[in-house]
């Protein structure tokens, strides 16, 4: 339901592997990151997990198109969890406020996911820069 993308290019002539674990300490704050085949991970966003919300994070480590470049993309999603969508409906026959406010928790996890995620990309770029080649 409410979704969102940020991406960073990264100079390093390292083996990405180490570019993985970089990017692994990078997201720590976040959650848990499992990296899979073609340099794809998905993070267990334990922090932003609630009642009312359920979170999904996904991103990508690829070569760019210069020599010693890498792109890391994180996308992400927030969407109401089955709880908040029964009190949403639940609400249609109540109140009208609350189906307001519950749709306002998906939308404020969304915008905190985002800064989180906007500093762990800039944090795995600067510490992968900063540490050379």
């Amino acid at each position: 339901m409410f979704s969102g993308e940020e991406s960073v290019r990264i100079r390093s002539s390292k083996p990405e592997a180490d570019l993985e674990e970089a990017v692994r300490d990078a997201f720590d704050r976040v959650g848990r990151v499992k990296f899979f085949s073609r340099g794809e991970f998905e993070v267990r966003a334990s922090r932003f997990q609630g009642t009312f919300v359920e979170p999904r994070i996904d991103g990508k480590l690829s070569r760019g198109r210069k020599d010693g470049e890498w792109v890391l993309t994180v996308d992400y999603r927030v969407a109401p969890s089955v709880t908040c969508w029964v009190l949403l409906v639940l609400g249609v026959f109540f109140l009208f406020l609350l189906r307001l406010l519950l749709l306002l928790i998906p939308y404020t996890t969304k915008g905190e996911m985002q800064r989180v995620l906007s500093n762990a990309v800039r944090d795995a770029r600067d510490n992968i820069e900063r540490e050379g080649d």
